[in-house]
C-alpha cells in the first residue's frame, strides 16, 4: 500500500469513526511497521507517509479535543536510522501540534 492509498483510507475512515464512537480518550499505537523497509510489516509507506499519518491522527485528536496517549510500536527495518527517524517524527509532530 502506497502513502496515497493508506492516507486516503485513514482520512476517510478515522473522522467518521471518531464522530460515530465519540471516544473520551484515544490510545494511539504509532507503529512504524507501515514503512516499506520493515521486515515484518506488509505495507509500503515512506517515512514521510508515516509522519503524515501521525499528523492526521494528532490533528483529529486536537480538533475533537480528545486526549491521546501515544506508544511506539513496530520497527524492524534493517537500518536502525530508519526506525529512529520514523519514531522520532511521531514525537516531533506531537510537539508541533500540541505545543
Amino acid at each position: 500500500t502506497s502513502d496515497d492509498a493508506y492516507l486516503k483510507i485513514l482520512k476517510e475512515t478515522l473522522p467518521k469513526l471518531i464522530e460515530t464512537e465519540k471516544p473520551d480518550f484515544i490510545f494511539y499505537l504509532s507503529g512504524v511497521d507501515i514503512v516499506g523497509t520493515d521486515k515484518l510489516g506488509k505495507l509500503s509507506c515512506s517515512i514521510q507517509g508515516c509522519k503524515k499519518r501521525d499528523e492526521i491522527v494528532f490533528e483529529l485528536c486536537k480538533k475533537y479535543q480528545i486526549p491521546v496517549q501515544c506508544s511506539m510500536g513496530g520497527g524492524y527495518s534493517p537500518q536502525i536510522k530508519t526506525i529512529i527517524e520514523a519514531h522520532a517524527n511521531t514525537y516531533r509532530v506531537a510537539k508541533d501540534i500540541f505545543h
